[in-house]
């Protein structure tokens, strides 16, 4: 990744405590870069190790594509710093990710704008994007890019934050312990929001507990006299949240959270009903993104809220000058809805997606339910696919389950309901030996159909499959 940014090697040396082995303290930089396939001239190319690459070993490429300085906690094999030409600094430090998140830190500092940090099983990055959208309206706003969420992302999308920056909004991701502590540090958040709470990444943070202690991290960590955000509908977050000092806002569906969504009419196009923010009611209607994008429309009302902004006034902008921001994608085709929420899934936010679809108007007879594997979800893996295809059952006409885990989805959908289902162990032996046109097409009835799985399966091929047939 390339961040421009304008920084002077005596800041790198202060920031991280690094030592200058090369160069001078004045060589100051445009940018810097984690890779030198896009790095520009006049950079400074950052070392990284990853798991199959270490950047250590291209320094000298990062050298002959222009960079005017090298940051790293090794001397490479054949590295020579008498050889380095004295234009270019050399900076050692003990460890280059841990460098990065001090320099990221120094330049939050600079910056001196107000910070919000949402962490969560699922809803975080759909969340970040609708507080993006409204204080935007109001703030000169930043936030961090895709998926930029960890301890490489975050780091780099603040360092591209502008001077002048307002409010920056960063989305902190992780799937091992320690992870949010760290984050949170490097960005000494003003404003934090935990989405929800549900068994995700497992197999580094071992149980729901693990989750819920590795995400709290985000709430030790705030401004002691800043604003802690919470799912009140969640029993384990709500107690957890009472043992902190800090401001507090709730948001859920229950009318006792701070601001909540009430008298709910749900149709196939709308939502509608009143927001309610503490003993005020403000009427509302827009287009349906599910009750799982609505409570993260309501974690961003309370962020706005935080920052001093009027709720009626934003209420009034929401769809209209205030895009609405959802991850699936519906595709309508012929007789077929295609919801193409093939992004991720973890058990929360497959729950949210079945009940979406569950919420879908009878104007759609039928309702098929492709799912690949969650992933990373450790030990419990089996137990937790297999109640997942227990849901599916009550949702679900028919039901193809795809990966390592099909069997245990297959075992709870069967346990439930005496319904057809089929298996496949890739997205590729689907598309290869079971026409999915043909099949649908033996059913006259307007048939909704949800494709959902974990990115490593990469079931958006599905959706592309069908929509190129039905075309």
């Amino acid at each position: 990744m390339n961040v421009k940014i304008k920084i002077s090697t005596e800041d790198i040396i202060k920031s991280t405590s690094g030592i200058l082995v090369g160069g001078d303290m004045g060589i100051h930089f445009r940018g810097i870069s984690t890779d030198t396939r896009i790095i520009k001239p006049g950079y400074l190319f950052w070392a990284l190790k990853g798991e199959n690459f270490d950047g250590h070993e291209f320094y000298k490429e990062a050298i002959e594509k222009g960079a005017k300085g090298i940051v790293i906690s090794r001397f490479p094999k054949g590295f020579r710093v008498e050889e380095i030409p004295k234009t270019i600094s050399v900076i050692l430090v003990g460890d280059t990710l841990k460098a990065l998140g001090d320099l990221a830190n120094f330049w939050r500092k600079k910056l001196n704008c107000v910070i919000v940090a949402i962490t969560g099983s699922c809803g975080k990055t759909t969340t970040k994007e609708m507080c993006y959208n409204i204080l935007s309206k109001f703030f000169k706003t930043a936030k961090n890019q895709a998926n930029y969420n960890n301890l490489i992302g975050v780091p780099l999308s603040f360092l591209s934050m502008e001077e002048g920056t307002e409010v920056g909004i960063l989305e902190l991701g992780t799937n091992q312990k320690g992870e949010i502590e760290r984050l949170s540090q490097i960005v000494e958040p003003q404003i934090s929001v935990i989405t929800s709470i549900y068994p995700s990444h497992l197999e580094g943070l071992d149980s729901l507990e693990g989750v819920l202690e590795e995400k709290i991290a985000l709430f030790k960590n705030t401004h002691r006299n800043g604003t802690i955000i919470y799912n009140f509908d969640q029993q384990i977050l709500r107690e957890k949240a009472q043992d902190f000092s800090q401001n507090k806002i709730s948001f859920g569906l229950s009318s006792e959270a701070d601001l909540s969504f009430q008298n709910m009419v749900l149709s196939e196009e709308k939502i509608k009903g009143e927001i309610k923010f503490r003993d005020n009611f403000y009427s509302l209607e827009i287009k349906n993104i599910g009750k799982h994008n609505l409570l993260n429309l309501l974690a961003s009302l309370c962020v706005a809220i935080s920052l001093n902004l009027e709720l009626k006034n934003i209420l009034s902008l929401i769809g209209n000058e205030i895009p609405l921001f959802k991850r699936f994608k519906i595709f309508e085709k012929k007789n077929f809805l295609i919801i193409d929420d093939t992004y991720n899934a973890n058990p929360g936010s497959t729950k949210a997606a079945l009940e979406f679809i569950k919420d879908l108007s009878k104007n759609w007879e039928k309702k098929v339910i492709i799912l690949g594997d969650m992933k990373e979800l450790g030990k419990d893996s089996k137990t937790l696919h297999e109640e997942i295809g227990k849901l599916v059952a009550k949702v679900a006409d028919f039901a193809i389950f795809i990966g390592e885990m099909a069997k245990s989805y297959e075992k709870g959908f069967k346990s439930e309901e005496n319904k057809e289902c089929k298996t496949f162990d890739s997205v590729d032996e689907l598309l290869k030996n079971f026409s999915l046109k043909e099949f649908l097409e033996k059913e006259k009835r307007n048939t909704a159909i949800l494709i959902k799985g974990s990115r490593a399966l990469r079931m958006e091929r599905i959706v592309e499959k069908l929509i190129e047939e039905f075309d």
